[in-house]
C-alpha cells in the first residue's frame, strides 16, 4: 500500500520507513506523517531516513526524490502531529548508484 492509503488507527507499536518517505512528494508529506502518527499506538515509535538536500524531482534513473535538510524534516514532523522527536541525526551513507552522500534519520514517538 502507499503511505497515503494508510487508514489504520492505533494499530502499530512501530513503523519503519527507511529510505521510503523520501519518495513521497513534499506536498503530501504532512498528510502522510499525520497518517503514520494516527496508525501508531500511544508510545509507538517511528523511524525514517531521508537523503539530505533542498530540492525535489527525478534522479538520473527517473525515480522521484524529496531531498530535505534536518531542519526541514523536523519542521515537517512538528507540522503534521504532536510527535515527540527522540533524535535527528546526520550521517554519510550509500545510495542505489553506489555514491556516498549525506542522509538524515529521525526517530519520533507518539506520546503516551
Amino acid at each position: 500500500m502507499r503511505f497515503d492509503e494508510l487508514e489504520a488507527a492505533q494499530a502499530y507499536d512501530g513503523i519503519l520507513a527507511n529510505a521510503s518517505l523520501l519518495h513521497a512528494p513534499r506536498s503530501a508529506l504532512t498528510d502522510i506523517l499525520s497518517r503514520l502518527f494516527r496508525a501508531l499506538r500511544p508510545g509507538g515509535v517511528h523511524l525514517a531516513s531521508f537523503k539530505v538536500g533542498d530540492a525535489e524531482g527525478r534522479d538520473g534513473l527517473g525515480r522521484y526524490f524529496n531531498y530535505l535538510s534536518g531542519d526541514a524534516v523536523e519542521a515537517a514532523y512538528r507540522g503534521a502531529a504532536d510527535w515527540e522527536i527522540l533524535s535527528i541525526n546526520d550521517y554519510v551513507g550509500g545510495d542505489y548508484e553506489g555514491s556516498q552522500r549525506p542522509w538524515v534519520v529521525i526517530t519520533a514517538r507518539r506520546p503516551v
